[in-house]
């Protein structure tokens, strides 16, 4: 059973939900996005796998992924479970946080580890905080284009506070079982060494596990097959090269093992709509 408390979207900067459900549910495969988001888990427990490592999510934590970060939550004890999702658009807040003297996101969520554990008063402020979101973007009063703008400011003034205030002692909790450590182990293999070519049965015999065992645990702990997911570590260097690096496309495809040029593009336009030369053109202007 889902409950969706709220659900509402401010065009071109945020949409923020707050969904409660009562069965067992796992994140759609395909998640990797370019927004900032911002998950708030007000109770129960989730399982939250984030580019290579798996971390235990418990009440009272925010959970910071940045743009294009491969990410899956999936259940931990039970199946109950009640959060709160932003998403933020970058491109379309940042002005606003440097006409005010704050970081940009990129920034914030630099700085500020992957998992936030509020205390109790936080906590209730961080809920506040959004509800008071939704009702703006729900009631269209006059400014409250503004108003989102300023209680998104607020919030991540709160986030960063904390941290500097509380974090240094915390240390993430990563779940450490052994069928997560083996695939934290390949998926930190893959992100090393996204230019490998050996197949899903080479990767097996690499770590020691049947191919089939890798298959089904790689699929459970990420969301993704182990070839998608290699796909997109693919893409995410791929996208850096072709910003920051002299590398030709053609260059580009062989260093990162892709079969042929016309299978690095398809590639690369299924996960960011993007040719390659488009992608570079655009985000080099």
């Amino acid at each position: 059973m889902e409950q969706v408390v709220f659900r509402q979207r401010m065009e071109a900067l945020v949409e923020a939900e707050q969904v409660i459900r009562k069965t067992e549910y796992s994140m759609a495969n395909r998640h990797f996005h370019d927004t900032y988001e911002l998950y708030y888990l007000l109770e129960g427990e989730r399982y939250y796998f984030i580019d290579k490592e798996t971390y235990l999510v418990g009440p009272g934590d925010v959970v910071l992924v940045r743009p294009n970060q491969i990410h899956k939550t999936s259940m931990a004890r039970n199946s109950y479970h009640n959060r709160i999702l932003l998403q933020i658009k970058g491109g379309a807040l940042d002005p606003f946080l440097k006409e005010n003297g704050f970081h940009t996101l990129r920034e914030v969520y630099d700085r500020n580890p992957q998992i936030i554990s509020l205390n109790p008063k936080d906590a209730e402020a961080v809920k506040s905080m959004v509800i008071q979101i939704k009702e703006e973007i729900q009631e269209k009063q006059r400014e409250y284009e503004l108003m989102v703008k300023v209680k998104l400011l607020e919030l991540l003034v709160l986030l960063t506070r904390y941290r500097k205030n509380v974090l240094p002692d915390r240390t993430e909790q990563t779940v450490l079982t052994a069928k997560h450590l083996k695939v934290h182990e390949v998926a930190d293999y893959l992100q090393t060494n996204p230019g490998t070519k050996e197949s899903l049965e080479e990767l097996a015999r690499r770590f020691y596990i049947s191919k089939s065992y890798l298959s089904r645990i790689f699929k459970e702990v990420t969301g993704f097959g182990v070839n998608e997911y290699t796909n997109i570590v693919r893409v995410k260097k791929a996208q850096n090269l072709l910003v920051y690096g002299e590398y030709s496309v053609t260059e580009i495809s062989e260093l990162l093992g892709f079969e042929s040029i016309t299978y690095f593009e398809r590639v690369f336009k299924k996960y960011t709509l993007y040719t390659p030369l488009r992608y570079r053109r655009e985000k080099r202007a």
